[in-house]
């Protein structure tokens, strides 16, 4: 029997309640609640990869526009909407991996179906991917990081080599939650460093920088300077959701 039938006669037999909306099926998040995840969608900015609702003269949106990302790129697969927010809060904080991998497959797949593509760039290739760090004292805590999880499967899609180790968090930030633009950038500022050991690996390579939430880009800003003082090539971002204005909730993860 292949795995993938042996997989769904045990979700028939076995059915478990839906992460959100706890109904019980064959599913960890059912169709209806998975339904409520909301793609970016093609239309979106070149740069920050927020969706555009309206063409702009310059071809930087509203929300990038005179600004430096840090990144090259930014790519995100889905919209930060309710959805998004309660599924995320299941798998980052609640550690629910059924959760997180219904937000992580299909992110994979998008990137394994290539990463030239998702950017916009003819023959774009990555030499590591890289998740963005959490301090050793949030790990303790958590006992994972979100976004290695997500790295793990991304690279493995896109098949890029995952490079965890190429960068740490040097200093325990405070949350972002309820910070302006600015206040984001000040408590992410130095946060992150290259390694000593691991610079002369890095030299001029090209970075795939994973993390889960995109909001102000403070913190993949910050990474991708960081990795740029350690020596690397340019760094482009990608993320499971990222913020847009008229969806973002009071409350940011």
């Amino acid at each position: 029997m292949s795995g993938g039938l042996l997989s769904r006669l045990v979700q028939l037999l076995l059915p478990t309640r839906c992460a959100l909306c706890q109904q019980l099926g064959p599913q960890v998040v059912c169709e209806s609640c998975r339904s409520g995840l909301e793609p970016v969608g093609p239309r979106c900015c070149p740069r920050c990869g927020r969706r555009r609702l309206t063409e702009f003269a310059s071809p930087d949106c509203s929300e990038c526009f005179g600004r430096s990302l840090g990144v090259t790129r930014a790519r995100s697969l889905y919209i930060y909407n309710e959805t998004g927010r309660a599924l995320l809060a299941e798998f980052k904080f609640k550690g629910h991996l059924g959760a997180g991998l219904a937000l992580i497959d299909p992110l994979a797949a998008w990137a394994g179906a290539g990463l030239s593509a998702l950017y916009g760039e003819p023959d774009l290739r990555f030499d590591f991917a890289v998740p963005v760090p959490l301090h050793k004292s949030r790990l303790r805590h958590r006992r994972f990081n979100q976004a290695e999880l997500i790295a793990q499967r991304v690279a493995r899609a896109a098949g890029v080599p995952l490079r965890p180790e190429l960068l740490a968090r040097i200093r325990d930030t405070e949350t972002q939650v309820g910070k302006s633009a600015n206040q984001r950038l000040l408590n992410v500022r130095g946060a992150f460093a290259v390694p000593q050991k691991q610079r002369a690996g890095l030299a001029g390579k090209r970075v795939l920088l994973v993390d889960d939430l995109m909001t102000t880009g403070a913190t993949l800003g910050a990474c991708a300077r960081a990795l740029r003082r350690g020596g690397s090539g340019p760094v482009y971002g990608l993320t499971l959701f990222s913020t847009h204005r008229e969806l973002e909730p009071p409350g940011e993860l």
